[in-house]
């Protein structure tokens, strides 16, 4: 899987989020993880618990700031990750190690678990636990899962109640297209495919978006003997003047990612 990409390079230092926790996400910072902060006695969702208002908040989600006469500027700014929430963040973690994304950091968000996981196909499969690690602030792609608690993703439920129903999911945004906001992720594949086909020893075949995500497959069957749920097969679109494959698979709770390899290189990706 050498060859994922999507590129992040923002270099960010979250400030703690609670008396008892230290989150400065830098090379060589030392991240004491998933300690739960104080309890906040007013909640309004995961998502306001998460973002912690800014001290230059107006109390209405304004952010206020003082007049300037530099012009906005927005050179070398990049995708620095896609959050993503989960039902169970270890699950999470598992499932993206297929893909080989692993933990760079483990911190908490209000009362929620969350961890930043980057790609890193030589990591083997073994991640960084503590939350330190010295490629924090590199260009690799990262995503972040925050995992909802269990409060409040079962709404007040108890116990007895939350075993008799079927385990929560993501809206299954293929069944519903009407619905607007984000949609997916979108992971471009063409390195790996193209590595994949070189690193063919006999040389008599050639490796599709097809063959990769086989090869997903029998690694999730190998690792969790579980197979992937594939929500849309490989199918060829032109964008512009380029051809590529497209797929869509799911993640461990329903989220929809997209994997693409380019066949053609007349023109860039667009989406």
């Amino acid at each position: 899987l050498a060859g994922l990409d999507i590129s992040s390079a923002f270099n960010i230092n979250p400030r703690a989020r609670g008396p008892s926790q230290t989150v400065h996400v830098a090379p060589h910072a030392q991240i004491k993880c998933w300690k739960r902060p104080r309890v906040f006695s007013e909640y309004n969702g995961v998502i306001s618990q998460l973002a912690l208002r800014s001290s230059t908040d107006d109390g209405d989600g304004a952010i206020s700031s003082s007049p300037t006469t530099q012009p906005l500027m927005t050179v070398s700014m990049r995708q620095h990750h896609m959050a993503i929430k989960t039902s169970n963040i270890d699950m999470s973690i598992a499932f993206y190690s297929l893909l080989d994304f692993h933990p760079v950091a483990k911190f908490r968000s209000g009362p929620a678990r969350a961890a930043w996981l980057e790609h890193n196909p030589d990591a083997s499969g073994s991640g960084n636990e503590d939350g330190s690690d010295t490629k924090i602030c590199s260009t690799a792609a990262r995503i972040e899962l925050i995992e909802v608690p269990e409060e409040i993703l079962y709404d007040g439920m108890d116990e007895e109640a939350r075993k008799q129903m079927q385990r929560k999911r993501a809206l299954d945004r293929i069944k519903n297209s009407s619905v607007l906001g984000w949609d997916h992720m979108c992971l471009d594949v063409t390195g790996t495919i193209r590595a994949m086909s070189a690193n063919d020893n006999d040389g008599t075949s050639c490796i599709d978006l097809q063959g990769w995500i086989d090869a997903l497959n029998f690694r999730s069957q190998s690792k969790f003997g579980k197979d992937l749920r594939v929500a849309l097969q490989p199918r060829v679109k032109v964008i512009g003047q380029a051809r590529y494959q497209l797929a869509f698979i799911y993640d461990a709770d329903g989220g929809l990612i997209e994997l693409v390899n380019k066949l053609s290189s007349e023109s860039p990706m667009e989406s």
